[in-house]
């Protein structure tokens, strides 16, 4: 694998290389990049190639602060870049269903990770400040190449956090180190020029993935209900997917997908402009929004009950 400069993964603000304090990178092999769009939920009625500068511009009020995601081929694998978000991250199991995928999300006021996933399973897992506290079907799978890549998997937990060199192994250089761990396994990595490029891109809809639901109990109980209280009742294939016993499948083409589009909207732009742009929703209409967003979630978990 060739060598790449990755000071950038970890840059601050005023590096001119500075991508950002939460961005997630995905990397699914023998997928193609429109395929790869398709599997995160993209909308292909937004395909259009930008640069993550013109990704990070959507995050806005009027723009209904979509989800967006680029995408190049490197080798057999294809890279998706999300540079305003951490979604790819909870992808991971929807992007490797049939083969294999890797996200690496970095998010300076949370939980940066690393994810390997085969066949929709988490096979290693963990949080890239504390390595030595994996999870997944097979957690020690990568300890030869994490130790290799700059991670120190073996320190325990309860080591003095107050030591200077604890204190740099927990945090300094992981999103560095992540990346490495992914040329490792993969053997491609992307440059910096490479992903801030113009490339195709999308919106996407988590919604219209395969990414296993959040549980809700009752969920298609729960779902009739908020449609219900929300005035959705008559929504053309609403009633009749609620009603199905077999796992249902909408599309973002269908009458029912436009308005699940729609809902999903609503339920970010009450989320996201509780902090940035709060005065653009009246409370009223933010707590609105918000039960759409239940509504989506439960919608989700009836639909897709055989990915639970």
């Amino acid at each position: 694998m060739q060598q790449h400069d990755l000071s950038w993964a970890d840059a601050g603000h005023g590096d001119p290389q500075f991508l950002g304090e939460i961005y997630s990178l995905a990397f699914v092999r023998d997928v193609s990049p429109l395929d790869a769009l398709r599997r995160v939920g993209g909308l292909e009625d937004t395909l259009a190639d930008r640069t993550a500068a013109d990704i990070s511009a959507l995050h806005n009020f009027d723009d209904g602060y979509p989800e967006a995601v680029s995408v190049l081929a490197l080798g057999e694998w294809t890279v998706l870049v999300q540079p305003t978000s951490f979604w790819l991250g909870q992808l991971v199991d929807a992007l490797s269903r049939g083969t294999e995928a890797i996200s690496v999300v970095r998010h300076d006021y949370a939980s940066p990770r690393f994810t390997h996933s085969t066949d929709g399973t988490t096979t290693t897992t963990f949080h890239l400040n504390w390595p030595d506290n994996r999870d997944g079907t097979d957690p020690d799978r990568l300890l030869p190449l994490m130790r290799e890549a700059g991670f120190d998997p073996d320190t325990a937990d309860d080591e003095d956090e107050e030591d200077d060199e604890s204190w740099q192994y927990r945090y300094e250089d992981v999103m560095t180190h992540a990346l490495r761990l992914t040329g490792l396994i993969t053997g491609v990595l992307p440059t910096y020029e490479q992903i801030t490029a113009p490339q195709p891109s999308a919106h996407f809809d988590h919604w219209f993935s395969r990414t296993r639901p959040y549980p809700v109990e009752d969920a298609t109980t729960t779902a009739t209900r908020l449609a219900a209280e929300l005035g959705l009742g008559d929504t053309p294939g609403l009633a009749a997917a609620l009603a199905s016993t077999d796992p249902v499948v909408v599309t973002p083409d269908s009458d029912l997908g436009r308005h699940v589009r729609e809902w999903s909207t609503l339920a970010r732009r009450a989320s996201w402009s509780t902090n940035l742009e709060r005065s653009r929703m009246t409370d009223e209409e933010r707590s609105r929004g918000h039960r759409f967003g239940q509504l989506t979630q439960a919608l989700a978990a009836a639909f897709r009950a055989d990915l639970a």
